[in-house]
């Protein structure tokens, strides 16, 4: 049963906090290697402009948690493998498109319809593929259920593997803010499957001392990014995503 209205509210901002304070710790360390900032103050800064899409994040966090309960219902393995043989195939291919149109095709119009419909009848080839697997996985999890858990982590091993080995061996070629940007990115992602468990609903202790902290945050970031020149400067060099946070609230008109 949920709690009061006030406790679930105050634990929404406390988890929220929490989040923001998770994935910003990347984008901290890196901060703090420019020399202008320190690692404690570089956290809190980040953290506190990450607060706000916290709030939004959090809350539709728990209604895909709730929404894939029935996901993970009977013939759960079967529907997961799919799922992850579909979208590790279908990434490692439009990787590899990307690459190879960037490189042969000079006209951007051209590369990019191309890319569009290789996309489209990968996604097509691949979602069929995935989807006649995750049967296969079903059934014969069914009958031999050892046997269905070996197919599914090998299937989804392989796929996973495969895209690992593509990310692995173009990042080197990214541009040190996109890496920091993927980087922030998963740390973020990480944070918020973190904080939407169940186990952090209703938390008093959350309900009671995230919003002050949430607060203090927001206003310990402020005050820094207006009258820290540097710790901005340090920002829009090692972390993108935060940096963009930050421009769109100046963008914001109320």
């Amino acid at each position: 049963m949920k709690g009061p209205f006030l406790t679930r509210f105050g634990t929404t901002v406390g988890v929220a906090a929490l989040a923001a304070l998770l994935g910003s710790a990347p984008g901290a360390l890196r901060m703090s290697t420019t020399g202008q900032i320190d690692a404690t103050r570089a956290w809190l800064v980040l953290a506190g402009l990450a607060v706000a899409p916290m709030l939004v994040l959090v809350p539709l966090a728990r209604l895909a948690r709730d929404g894939l309960r029935g996901f993970f219902g009977p013939g759960a393995l079967g529907r997961v493998t799919a799922v992850v043989v579909f979208s590790s195939t279908w990434l490692w291919t439009l990787t590899v498109a990307g690459a190879v149109l960037r490189a042969k095709t000079h006209q951007r119009a051209l590369g990019g319809a191309t890319f569009a419909l290789v996309a489209l009848g990968a996604g097509v080839f691949f979602a069929l593929t995935a989807r006649r697997l995750g049967v296969i996985v079903a059934a014969v999890r069914e009958r031999r259920p050892t046997l269905g858990v070996a197919i599914a982590a090998v299937a989804a091993g392989l796929s996973l593997l495969l895209l690992g080995l593509r990310i692995a061996r173009a990042a080197p070629q990214l541009p040190q803010l996109h890496r920091a940007a993927f980087v922030d990115g998963i740390a973020c992602a990480l944070a918020l499957a973190f904080v939407a468990r169940r186990s952090l609903d209703d938390r008093r202790v959350l309900s009671r001392i995230g919003p002050p902290v949430a607060v203090c945050l927001i206003a310990v970031s402020m005050h820094a990014l207006v009258t820290s020149l540097p710790a901005v400067d340090a920002m829009q060099r090692t972390a993108p995503v935060h940096f963009a946070l930050l421009q769109g609230f100046a963008h914001l008109s109320f």
